[in-house]
């Protein structure tokens, strides 16, 4: 096992899953310089978030495109570059071709108790058994938290109009790919202009319109919280996955009234473990029921999502 604090290599991958005709199948991959059988993952990239790099190394490793879903947690281990951890989410396969490679030469889909009988890592496995542990097709409902918008203190005009900084808009521009993964269709932001143009770079890659929601701006809210929370419901009511942007004041409460609505009260978000331009996804059911409620760190950042709970 590997010491809980160090990580000397990061690594992301996925449970890759389909509906066939006998129920719900998963992609187990052989990799010939291991000769072994396991779940797609590999190693990030420089810089690189660890959700998106679980995505690229399913398409790279089975050529198939692909939605994240639910988190799976990680798993840690000892390799000779040292500590290594490897975060996994469930993936459902869209579109793709699989084609054999030096790094996979062969591809089964396998229903579970067959594929976990083949992967040939225990800690493979673990993940198995934690993604059939609850199969449910979610959707995605993101809260941001506006990106890096400089000292508050220093801005001398309303609020309101405070712009981001060089930092914020770098991140602005690295959240599209997070929100395209989780095919985000719908968009709004409290009527702030750092809000509104965290969104922004995302809604104008997809090709959507960002609605300024009042209800969830930090005044109205301060004012009727219970409207707020209004107004995150009415969104999950198009049955779409959705991304809302709002103030560091707002984000925690919203998050928590929210998930009431949805049938699973938990306790407000830790705002100390919110940066700006990080994210809380809300895993929501076809009926509108939390399934799970996640922490993905702010693109760029390192940090440690919180995964389940």
């Amino acid at each position: 096992m590997a010491e809980r604090g160090r990580v000397a290599v990061e690594a992301a991958g996925a449970v890759l899953w389909r509906e066939a005709d006998e129920g719900l199948e998963v992609a187990a991959v052989h990799r010939p310089k291991y000769d072994d059988w396991s779940l797609p993952k590999g190693k990030l990239d420089p810089g690189e978030h660890p959700l998106l790099a679980a995505l690229r190394e399913v398409q790279e490793e089975t050529g198939l495109r692909s939605v994240p879903g639910l988190p799976l947690g990680e798993v840690r281990y000892s390799t000779p570059a040292g500590p290594k951890r490897v975060r996994y989410w469930a993936a459902r396969a869209t579109s793709g071709t699989f084609a054999p490679s030096r790094e996979v030469d062969e591809l089964r889909w396998l229903r579970v108790p067959e594929a976990s009988a083949l992967l040939d890592a225990d800690r493979d496995r673990s993940i198995l058994d934690r993604f059939l542990a609850d199969t449910a097709q979610t959707r995605a409902t993101v809260v941001v938290r506006h990106a890096s918008a400089g000292d508050r203190k220093a801005w001398d005009g309303d609020d309101r109009l405070r712009p981001l900084d060089e930092r914020g808009r770098h991140q602005a521009e690295q959240l599209t790919g997070i929100l395209t993964a989780y095919d985000v269709s719908v968009a709004a932001t409290a009527d702030s202009r750092r809000c509104r143009d965290t969104l922004l770079p995302f809604a104008n890659a997809a090709g959507i319109e960002v609605r300024t929601e009042h209800r969830i701006t930090s005044e109205t809210y301060a004012a009727d919280p219970d409207g707020g929370a209004d107004a995150m419901y009415e969104m999950l009511s198009f049955g779409r996955p959705a991304v809302v942007c709002v103030q560091r004041e707002v984000l925690s409460d919203l998050v928590a009234r929210t998930c009431s609505r949805l049938g699973t009260p938990t306790a407000a978000v830790d705002i100390g473990q919110v940066p700006r331009a990080s994210l809380v996804v809300l895993h929501v059911s076809a009926g509108n029921q939390l399934v799970a409620r996640e922490w993905l760190e702010a693109p760029g950042q390192d940090g440690t999502p919180q995964q389940r709970g």
